[in-house]
């Protein structure tokens, strides 16, 4: 044992807390585990998040069951809970404690009841029964509501006096029903279908109870419960425990309301609220229509101050003007339009010798091409005493270097032509030497 501190065993308690964390924190054996414990001191923290302590007969651990963990949770803590609480191991260095950091809590001995809750929930999800869409607003003016639940219950009160406080002129019709135990479902479901016969005239149902154990709202997960929260023709409100209880009618129902309280208010409105609105409306409509009155009297005023109501014969008068004003302009462009063509005509004196003028100068115009034509003509060269020369091919002889002595050839005059024979060339002209063939 060394009794003297030096540097190397000496741990400031920030390391020592650092070093107790890393080992804790790094096991596997101390993450993703479950712990068995019961619940005391439990807060249930304004930010969501949820504290609390497990104990059993010999030791106590705290726990903390963050917000965005617990936001799933579907049953209500209490002080004195058994549960199964799945976490793992950190340590909060600034106190130098450990705890068990919480992702899933579970009553304990309600797994088996869970896992068939959940599987149903699937079922019924497959089905649409809790599809959005088909849900139904609720009425905002019912006459009558419809209340399945206990008769003895404090539910049943709570509804009652809040809807009667906020509309003393309601009319509520219960409908008695065993809510808790086996008996339950069967009575629920048959209260939900009784409130929905035509003879009765329903406008809106609240079904539900008061807070209880897990145990205690099993009636309100099973399945024929929840498909008569689903059959219902009447817009429905479920109504079940409180705040933290959410059992699958209230997935099933048009709305849900966390607790009964909540629903009869959610079902029934205020009367001063509503005889507010309606002093509200009528003021409106009071003022819309004396604007109304207002703007038709000032049209009626304007129509009437017009001079055809004053003298029906100045539409008819001021026509006639119209009329005889477009029938002298008519008359004044088609006699215009007749002076100048005349005029056209007289300015021309005599079409016939016009026309023979015309034509005189296209006659001449046509002689003088005739001659240009004649004098560029080849026929007019061969005239003048000139003779083409042409090869075998019928093509032009240009040069002397195009023929050989002996070669045919054939000559065009202007009378005819001539087939000779090459007897001799002669290049540069006839004054040139002999080319021989």
């Amino acid at each position: 044992m060394n009794d003297n501190p030096t540097s190397t065993n000496v741990y400031t308690v920030s390391d020592l807390t650092r070093t107790i964390k890393r080992t804790l924190e790094g096991r596997a054996e101390f993450n993703n585990l479950w712990v068995k414990g019961e619940i005391f001191n439990l807060t249930l923290h304004s930010s969501g998040h949820i504290y609390f302590s497990l104990r059993d007969d010999n030791a106590v651990i705290a726990a903390v069951f963050f917000r965005y963990a617990n936001r799933n949770l579907d049953f209500k803590l209490k002080e004195g809970m058994n549960v199964l609480a799945l976490g793992s191991i950190t340590v909060y260095e600034k106190r130098g404690s450990y705890q068990i950091n919480v992702s899933l809590l579970r009553p304990e001995g309600v797994g088996d009841l869970q896992r068939r809750i959940e599987m149903l929930k699937q079922t019924l999800l497959k089905e649409g029964v809790f599809d959005p869409a088909r849900k139904r607003p609720i009425p905002v003016f019912p006459r009558r509501l419809g209340v399945a639940t206990s008769p003895t219950g404090a539910a049943v009160r709570d509804i009652i006096k809040v809807a009667l406080r906020r509309y003393p002129n309601i009319e509520i019709v219960i409908a008695p029903a065993i809510v808790q135990g086996a008996e339950a479902p069967v009575s629920i479901a048959r209260a939900i279908e009784e409130l929905n016969r035509p003879e009765y005239r329903i406008d809106c149902i609240i079904a539900g109870r008061g807070g209880g154990s897990f145990e205690d709202l099993m009636p309100f997960n099973e399945e024929l419960v929840v498909r008569a929260f689903y059959n219902s023709l009447v817009p429905i409100i479920s109504a079940v425990g409180h705040q933290v209880d959410h059992p699958l009618c209230d997935d099933a129902a048009d709305l849900a309301a966390p607790t009964p309280s909540a629903a009869a208010e959610l079902a029934v409105p205020l009367k001063d609220d509503l005889a507010g609105e309606v002093d509200y409306l009528h003021i409106r409509a009071t003022n819309a229509m004396a604007l109304l009155l207002r703007d038709f009297k000032a049209r009626i005023e304007w129509v009437l101050s017009r001079r055809v109501f004053m003298d029906p014969f100045e539409i008819v008068n001021r026509r006639e003007q119209e009329l005889a004003d477009m029938t002298n302009q008519m008359l004044f462009t088609l006699k215009d339009l007749v002076s100048r063509n005349r005029n056209r005509l007289l300015m021309i004196s005599d079409i016939r010798m016009l026309m023979k003028n015309i034509l005189t100068g296209k006659k001449n115009s046509y002689t003088l091409a005739i001659k240009a034509l004649d004098q560029l003509s080849p026929l007019s060269v061969l005239g003048r005493g000139y003779a083409i020369a042409l090869n075998k091919d019928e093509n032009v002889i240009r040069s002397v270097s195009e023929t050989a002595a002996g070669d045919v050839l054939k000559l065009l005059l202007s009378d005819g032509s001539l087939q000779c024979s090459v007897n001799s060339i002669y290049p540069g002209g006839h004054h040139g030497k002999e080319k021989n063939g």
